[in-house]
C-alpha cells in the first residue's frame, strides 16, 4: 500500500479563555485604584499648603485682627468628570495636616461633606452637622442647624471644611436665597470664636457666585480645571491609557487602533480627563469579560455604546462622522430615533389596518 506524505494542518491556535469573575475583580481593583496626577495635582497642593498657612498664622497670633481673623475660601472649579473629587480627595488623604481623614474618633481637623441635591441652607446644614458625628433627633429651623454648625465645628476643632458640588446651593436659588448662602459662608469665615478655612469645589457656576460678592472675592483663591483637547493633551492621554493597560493588566493595546481611538477618546469624554479614565478603565473591563488579550476599538466602542445608549452609526468609535457626533446628547437622540421609528410603525400598521378594512367592505 502506497503511503502519500500529506502536509499536516496546523493546529488551530487556542481561544482565550475569560476570566474568572474573581479574577477579574483582582484586576479592575488594581485598574480603579491607580491615580494619574501632574500639573492638577501639584497646583492643588500649592493652594491647600496657602490655605494651611494661613489658618496656621491665625492660630498662632496672639490677637487676631482683620485678615487673620478670618478664615479663607479655595474654590476648586471645573466640569463634571473633570477630576475634582477625586484629585481633593486624593490630598486629604496624603497631607499630614489632615492626618485620619474620615477615620472616627482620628480628631482630624478636616470634614468634608456632599451637597445634596435638591439642596437648601438647612439641607446643607444637617450634612455638616452629621458629617461631625451629631445625631439629629428632630427638626430644627434653619438658623438653628446652622447655630449648631458653628458650635459642632468648634467643639469637635474642625477648622478645615469641604463642600463638593457645592453649586446644588446656589443654581436653583433665588436673589434672596442667593443672599442668605453668601451671608452663611461668610459668617462661617468671620467666627471671631471659630473661624473656617472653606474648600468648595464643584461646575463653573460657583465662579459667579464668589465673583459676584466683593467680600467673597477678597477671601478666595480658585484652581480652574480646563478641559483637555487632542492639541494639547493628546500625549498625557495616550500615557494614561498605556499605564492603565501595561501596569495593571496583561493586556495590550492593539497598535493598528491607538492612534484612531485616541482623538475619539478626547471627543467621547467631552474634554474631561476623569471622563476618559473611566472610558478606558471600562473597555478593560470590556476585554477582560470577552477574553481578549488585546484591546482595540471593538472594546472601547462597548464601553461608550453601554454608557451613552447610541445607535450603532453614532458611536463615537466606529462613526466615519465622529467628530459631529454630540455625545453630550448620544441618550437623547438614541430614544429619539426609537420614538422616530415606532412612530414610523404605528403610522404604517395604521395604513394597513385601513385597506384591510376597505377590501372586507369591498
Amino acid at each position: 500500500m502506497n503511503i502519500q506524505n500529506v502536509e499536516s494542518s496546523p493546529e488551530p491556535a487556542e481561544e482565550a479563555k475569560p476570566l474568572s469573575r474573581a479574577a477579574r475583580a483582582e484586576i479592575m481593583g488594581r485598574v480603579l485604584g491607580m491615580y494619574f496626577g501632574g500639573k492638577l495635582d501639584k497646583e492643588l497642593s500649592s493652594e491647600i499648603e496657602r490655605l494651611i498657612d494661613a489658618c496656621e498664622m491665625s492660630n498662632t497670633a496672639k490677637v487676631g485682627v482683620g485678615r487673620l481673623a478670618e478664615g479663607r475660601i479655595l474654590a476648586v472649579i471645573g466640569r463634571p468628570g473633570a477630576g475634582k473629587s477625586r484629585s481633593l480627595e486624593r490630598q486629604f488623604y496624603t497631607r499630614e495636616e489632615f492626618a485620619g481623614f474620615r477615620s472616627e474618633d482620628s480628631n482630624c481637623r478636616l470634614i468634608s461633606v456632599k451637597a445634596p441635591s435638591p439642596c437648601t441652607l438647612k439641607q446643607l446644614g444637617n450634612s455638616i452637622l452629621v458629617a461631625t458625628g451629631y445625631e439629629i433627633e428632630r427638626d430644627l429651623k434653619e438658623n438653628m442647624v446652622w447655630m449648631l454648625v458653628h458650635k459642632r465645628l468648634q467643639k469637635c476643632g474642625i477648622q478645615y471644611l469641604h463642600i463638593d458640588e457645592a453649586q446644588h446651593a446656589t443654581e436653583t436659588a433665588n436673589k434672596l436665597e442667593l443672599k442668605k448662602v453668601r451671608d452663611t459662608v461668610k459668617a462661617l469665615l468671620q467666627n471671631p470664636d471659630w473661624p473656617v478655612w472653606l474648600i468648595i469645589s464643584g461646575k463653573p457656576s460657583l465662579a459667579s457666585f464668589i465673583e459676584h460678592d466683593i467680600q467673597l472675592k477678597r477671601r478666595a483663591r480658585t484652581v480652574r480645571i480646563e478641559d483637555i483637547t487632542f492639541a494639547k493633551h493628546a500625549q498625557r492621554v495616550r500615557g494614561m491609557m498605556k499605564a492603565l493597560v501595561t501596569n495593571a493588566t496583561e493586556l495590550t493595546i492593539d497598535p493598528a487602533d491607538e492612534d484612531r481611538i485616541l482623538p475619539r477618546l478626547i471627543h467621547a469624554a467631552q474634554g474631561q480627563f476623569g471622563i476618559a479614565v473611566e472610558y478606558v478603565q471600562d473597555s478593560i473591563n470590556e476585554a477582560l469579560i470577552a477574553g481578549d488579550i488585546m484591546m482595540g476599538t471593538k472594546h472601547f466602542a462597548s464601553s461608550y455604546s453601554s454608557r451613552s445608549g447610541c445607535s450603532s452609526d453614532a458611536n463615537v468609535f466606529t462613526a466615519a462622522n465622529w467628530h459631529e457626533i454630540n455625545v453630550a446628547r448620544a441618550l437623547e437622540d438614541a430614544q429619539n430615533e426609537i420614538e422616530v421609528e415606532e412612530n414610523y410603525e404605528g403610522a404604517e400598521s395604521a395604513a394597513a389596518k385601513k385597506i384591510r378594512i376597505q377590501r372586507s367592505q369591498s
